[in-house]
């Protein structure tokens, strides 16, 4: 029996596998979980004791050689080696006939992809639309920005759920001659918000594997559902300064696909016809996001003919207003009128007050030897730095890919990382911390120096105010965490004449609500903040929360090598890290780099990719390390999915790993 396999009986429709193995510290354990219950077998010495599944008793006992003792060496090691021990699964009227089948084995649905080179021109989006979309820009002069403008409306229309002109984002942008930077659009809480507006129950909201920086739960979601958890968005003041600063077309062009995919309508993909049945209910709240987003009230199937009619009537104001529509015009109105009349907190002055963060000086670093430039304020960009610092002190190429000491060297720099994201990142314009002293090389070195090569350690935040020249204020406010969003689309573009583009967009995980006149998914971005006050992440006026996204552009001698960003909340940084890391210390493809077998952690417990072996985790298991496995429920990839471009050899090469995206890449 191997780690992640399945043992399945086709007349039961049922399988079982491996999702876990704790340290040694912890005793003896293995979670043994059958898929569909969703119910773990927990080890009860010399056997497992079974949950029911509607009526029918599970039972799996271990035959083992003789002693019914073991050490967690021991155990994973008869675990891996099916002569010493064998799972045997049945069903009460069943058993003969599951045995049988007891060998099965089951591949993962994991799909490679191969990359595409192209010497014009070449833009990677989540829908195979928005790719070919940003490519014909180009095709007919337009720069790298001009694509990724236009990709980005033409997304908002095709992943409406996942992102739009009712979210936000950020950007990272490289011009040939120098004149690039970065542009901050995330989204803000309203005016009237502050840090008690939500009623909270008394249980925890643990968001991903990071219970030490876990929230209180709100009542009725009102921090993630409805009027109520609609914050400023901040998309188009993002795109269109974008567009103004660095593109050479007008707005009306850049939106002008988007305006025909919405009203011609577009084949529903499968991957958006599924997240949206699964937010069925939250659709089915209000009756304009009805009208749009049901079928008579059933959900929308995959290959649905999608129109989004209003959506492109607003889309086309836009395009002939300009950004003020939204800031202040008749859009904005029709928004704030809505969401007021419905309880909700948003305003028309919120959006007048709204102004994007530009930046010509991006968030700047170095990694074995090449330039690094991201985006800093609240989002990873200061993390993923952090992370590459930490890395940049270790010979990961000398430790060997996927080998025992460079996960846990991984693992424990992206922890070291998480801690000092959760206790001190939050909208610094608020909260006074300087954000971008996490990047800073010395302050890495007195991280790293932290990290025992033989075992798993917990980690403290360590002191970046030193390094900053400060005290830490008395009064500092408790670390937060940050929402685990299951929106957010990621894009890159590149063009013939060396400029590249890394944007990441998103509404969360959307609020539900359509407005009237309007036709727009809204975001539910109150959501990113800690709901209970007195932390670094809580709720403020005006407040831009701590987000996951992280466009990230690499250079080489002046020269726009790599941009690369990903969609996943907060597994997106992590998983940009891994992508750098896999191109630059392992020489691979950057289409091999983004599907290559990852981890992911924050504070506490790695989640790991079972491709990396069966001895591999058992050593990181002996290490310290509480190993957990991803769920085979392919309804939602475990991981991020990053996708970005490289030049190489004079072209443009892609890099995609759709798994719950459709993610495609175009060029020419």
């Amino acid at each position: 029996m191997r780690i992640g396999d399945h043992y399945a009986s086709p007349s039961m429709f049922r399988d079982i596998f491996v999702t876990s193995i704790s340290p040694p510290s912890s005793g003896m354990r293995l979670s043994i979980k059958s898929q569909y219950s969703r119910t773990p077998f927990t080890r009860v010495r010399s056997g497992f004791r079974s949950s029911s599944d509607k009526g029918a008793i599970w039972r799996a006992r271990a035959i083992t050689c003789s002693s019914v003792r073991y050490s967690m060496r021991s155990c994973a090691s008869f675990l891996m080696r099916s002569r010493i021990l064998r799972v045997i699964c049945r069903r009460t009227q069943e058993n003969s006939s599951l045995q049988r089948k007891s060998k099965l084995r089951i591949s993962s649905p994991i799909i490679r992809h191969e990359e595409i080179s192209a010497r014009s021109g070449m833009v990677v989006a989540q829908h195979v639309s928005a790719a070919e979309i940003g490519v014909e820009v180009m095709q007919r002069g337009g720069n790298a920005v001009d694509a990724a403008i236009t990709t980005a409306f033409a997304t908002g229309v095709l992943l409406p759920i996942w992102n739009g002109i009712s979210g936000g984002g950020v950007m990272t942008v490289h011009m040939e001659n120098g004149d690039g930077g970065t542009v901050d659009f995330g989204m803000q809480a309203p005016g009237l918000a502050h840090a008690d507006m939500y009623e909270l129950e008394d249980s925890l909201d643990v968001q991903g594997p990071s219970r030490r920086y876990s929230w209180s739960k709100v009542k009725n979601n009102a921090n993630t559902d409805g009027y109520t958890s609609i914050a400023i968005p901040g998309t188009v003041a993002g795109l269109t300064t974008a567009l103004e600063k660095w593109g050479t077309i007008d707005l009306d062009q850049a939106v002008a696909p988007a305006v025909k995919l919405a009203r011609e309508g577009f084949l529903l993909s499968r991957t958006t016809a599924l997240a949206m049945a699964d937010k069925h209910a939250l659709l089915s709240r209000f009756p304009n996001t009805a009208e749009v987003y049901l079928n008579n009230g059933s959900p929308l199937v995959a290959g649905a003919h999608f129109v989004q009619t209003e959506h492109a009537e607003t889309l086309e104001r836009l395009g002939r207003v300009g950004a003020s529509d939204m800031y202040g015009g008749e859009t904005g109105a029709r928004i704030a009128e809505d969401v007021e009349a419905n309880g909700g907190y948003l305003r028309l002055s919120d959006f007048e007050q709204y102004k994007p963060i530009v930046s010509e000086l991006p968030l700047s670093g170095t990694y074995r030897g090449l330039s690094v430039s991201g985006v800093s304020g609240p989002c990873a960009g200061p993390t993923v730095f952090e992370i590459l610092n930490i890395l940049d002190q270790f010979d990961l190429a000398g430790m060997g890919h996927g080998s025992v000491e460079f996960l846990h060297t991984l693992i424990e720099a992206v922890k070291l990382a998480a801690v000092d994201r959760f206790t001190f990142m939050g909208d610094p314009a608020v909260y006074g911390f300087p954000i971008d002293v996490l990047a800073d090389v010395e302050y890495a070195k007195s991280r790293a120096v932290q990290v025992d090569p033989s075992q798993a350690s917990e980690f403290d935040a360590g002191d970046p105010w030193s390094f900053a020249g400060m005290e830490r204020p008395a009064d500092f406010p408790s670390p937060a965490g940050s929402a685990a969003d299951e929106g957010t689309t990621s894009l890159t573009t590149a063009d013939k004449n060396g400029n590249m583009v890394a944007l990441t967009q998103t509404n969360l995980a959307y609020s539900g609500v359509v407005n009237p006149g309007v036709g727009v998914m809204m975001n539910d971005a109150m959501g990113w903040s800690a709901p209970m006050p007195g932390t670094v992440n809580s709720i403020a006026p005006f407040a831009r929360a701590l987000n996951n996204m992280t466009p990230v552009i690499l250079h080489d001698n002046g020269r726009a090598v790599m941009a690369i960003g990903g969609s996943g909340g907060r597994k997106i940084w992590p998983a940009v890290v891994q992508s750098i890391v896999n191109r630059v210390d392992f020489g691979m493809s950057l289409q091999e780099a983004v599907e290559r077998p990852r981890i992911h952690v924050e504070s506490d417990d790695p989640t790991v990719d079972p491709r990396f072996g069966d001895d591999v985790l058992v050593e990181l298991a002996n290490m310290g390390h509480r190993v957990e496995l991803p769920p085979r429920e392919f309804t939602l990839w475990p991981f991020s999915e990053p996708n970005g471009i490289i030049t190489e050899d004079g072209e443009l090469k892609s890099g995609i790993n759709p798994q719950t995206k459709p993610t495609h890449a175009a060029g020419y």
